[in-house]
């Protein structure tokens, strides 16, 4: 079998609701020089019955004793040679034609080491809602993002990305069981190569649903306004060796308030998705108090004071999906 041009790495965590529609939507790419390799993170339900059912030689599983997403994403990671990587999350959908779109930019990019686009919404049944575009107001920045990316991630999912192999960050950054690594994976590759925007048109079905990770941050409208969940992934990215002699000591904690500012208002969206207004209001003045710049936080949380401006503000976060 000739080598595989791009790598697609799912990590899989009793995954078998949505895990058949991911890797169908591989099986159905246009770019047929592929393989995808499932980690069953030590998965309790049909994901490995679902996965022991496909014959197809470019799809490759293994399982593991469950060590969490990351871990995950490290195993699957060393079973491919591909000098292209796309990190798939297992709820996820790859548009026909986003390996094709993906390869060639990065064959017509030498100098890329991340090329990234826009993303659809889904629900759990996949269905679309909100925006083909994009969120509104949505920053696309290229070349170095690591400043950019340190204080906000500007992309929903690694799967929105492709990745040379030489700019996946080593396996001591992204090791551990702590959630969010997303943030940390993409972070990584902007320290070690520089990003290019592939433009409007969408490359990925980016699901919502309860049990999805951001979702599950803001299930408790009740509690005290608070980024406890994101202390162990702010700790990870301001780890990363030779960012104080980049940045300056007092630079980088300037650098990490934003970030803290950022969280809660990543916070405030996934509660204007579930529509609790009240709460998402909360979280995105206490953004605004802590050092937030971004307009969009400013716009969100005025927009929580009236419903006709919550219609109107939609774009700016995605859209609220009524059945979450």
């Amino acid at each position: 079998m000739t080598d595989a041009a791009i790598g697609v790495v799912i990590p899989a965590y009793n995954a078998g609701d949505f895990l058949g529609e991911a890797i169908e939507s591989i099986r159905a790419q246009t770019w047929e020089n592929w393989e995808c390799l499932i980690v069953d993170d030590g998965s309790t339900d049909e994901t490995p019955l679902l996965l022991s059912s496909y014959r197809d030689p470019r799809i490759r599983s293994v399982r593991q004793a469950n060590c969490g997403e990351r871990e995950a994403r490290l195993t699957g990671f060393s079973l491919t040679r591909a000098p292209k990587i796309v990190f798939l999350d297992a709820d996820d959908r790859l548009l026909p034609d986003a390996l094709t779109r993906y390869s060639s930019f990065l064959d017509d990019h030498p100098s890329v080491g991340v090329a990234y686009g826009e993303r659809v919404l889904i629900d759990k049944e996949g269905r679309s809602f909100g925006s083909r575009a994009g969120a509104f107001l949505n920053k696309h920045p290229e070349g170095d993002v690591l400043e950019s990316i340190l204080v906000r991630p500007f992309l929903s999912t690694p799967s929105q990305a492709c990745m040379r192999r030489e700019v996946v960050p080593p396996a001591k950054w992204l090791a551990g069981r702590g959630k969010l690594g997303d943030w940390v994976l993409l972070a990584g590759s902007a320290f070690k190569g520089r990003f290019a925007y592939m433009g409007k048109s969408p490359l990925v079905e980016y699901r919502i649903h309860g049990n999805s990770q951001l979702r599950s941050l803001a299930s408790d409208p009740q509690s005290a306004v608070g980024v406890q969940e994101y202390d162990e992934v702010l700790d990870s990215l301001f780890a990363f060796p030779g960012l104080e002699s980049r940045f300056g000591v007092g630079k980088l904690s300037q650098l990490r308030r934003v970030a803290e500012s950022s969280c809660l208002a990543i916070k405030g969206q996934e509660f204007l998705r579930g529509g609790e207004y009240r709460t998402a209001q909360r979280y995105f003045r206490a953004a605004l108090r802590a050092g937030s710049r971004d307009i969009r936080d400013l716009l969100c949380w005025l927009a929580t004071f009236s419903p006709s401006l919550l219609r109107l503000a939609e774009p700016l976060y995605g859209a609220v999906n009524p059945n979450k």
